[in-house]
């Protein structure tokens, strides 16, 4: 058996929904509102990144990245491995 890792976006207060700013959502955007680049972030996401072997998302997630990712140089890693989607 595989491990699993998981990383989440989540607030000190516990705000998981729309980090990046989807409609709908009272909390939209929390990632980004008035908080200052951190490399260092960047750098951990990227290496989360280079060392997963698949992606187990949401359904909602997932149809937010899936137009998105193709387009994005950053992401190009996403495309090539497997994507798992859980949904009701």
């Amino acid at each position: 058996m595989r491990e699993l890792i998981v990383t989440e976006m989540v607030s000190l207060d516990g705000v998981m929904e729309a980090p990046g700013g989807e409609a709908g959502y009272r909390n939209a955007g929390w990632t980004f509102n008035e908080i200052k680049f951190d490399p260092a972030a960047f750098e951990l996401k990227g290496t989360e990144q280079e060392e997963a072997g698949a992606l187990l998302l949401g359904r909602t997630s997932y149809q937010a990245f899936a137009p998105v990712w193709p387009q994005m140089e950053d992401f190009a890693r996403y495309n090539a491995m497997p994507r798992f989607v859980v949904s009701t």
